[in-house]
């Protein structure tokens, strides 16, 4: 089986989304680089969606589309879809599975689902805190910890600077945009504090 890469960016983002709302369930999806469909799988970039309503059908359809838009014009594809549940205990990856999972599977062949694995959350970050499940043969299937690889190697420790800055306090999810759409979902002021941190 082949290896599933996840940029410093993208795992740092959706750890983020979790430690910004730590009362609610998030999810939101995962970019990664078109050329990856076969070999191995690298995601790229995470796009925080939804902290209130995670079922909001309407919502995601438009926050899918122009998701979608800006990927595709810089190479990329939702290739995966991330859930942090509100309950510390749950981490399971049967609960997370919606209906974006199953709409990213049906458009990328390797679609993967992350489930953040809230028992792995601390100020000192040591492990992925990430369960994952890897679409194939019809269904999310679990993936070994071990063809998970984080990039650069210190990408836990660059996570561990942006919870103790509070760099959370400054991420924008869909639900936080549609209250106010000059909020930018793109995120490019964490993504600036994420590479003046690596």
């Amino acid at each position: 089986m082949s290896e599933i890469i996840i940029s410093c960016k993208a795992y740092c983002k959706v750890i983020l989304h979790t430690a910004k709302y730590p009362h609610c369930s998030v999810n939101g999806v995962l970019l990664a680089k078109s050329s990856s469909k076969n070999k191995e799988i690298e995601f790229v970039d995470a796009i925080p969606l939804f902290h209130n309503a995670l079922n909001l059908t309407p919502m995601s359809e438009i926050a899918l589309t122009q998701i979608d838009q800006v990927a595709s014009r810089q190479g990329l594809v939702i290739a995966g879809y991330y859930a942090a549940h509100e309950n510390l205990q749950e981490n399971s990856l049967e609960k997370a599975h919606h209906r974006i999972s199953e709409k990213i599977a049906e458009n990328f062949s390797g679609a993967c689902l992350f489930v953040v694995d809230n028992r792995k959350l601390s100020n000192q970050l040591d492990n992925v805190a990430l369960k994952v499940a890897q679409f194939s043969d019809g269904k999310y299937r679990p993936v070994d910890i071990n063809r998970i690889i984080l990039e650069p190697s210190h990408a836990l420790n660059v996570c561990t600077s942006l919870l103790e800055q509070k760099s959370y306090k400054s991420l924008i999810d869909f639900d936080n945009h549609l209250d106010d759409i000059s909020l930018d979902w793109i995120n490019d002021t964490v993504n600036q504090e994420i590479e003046e941190i690596m």
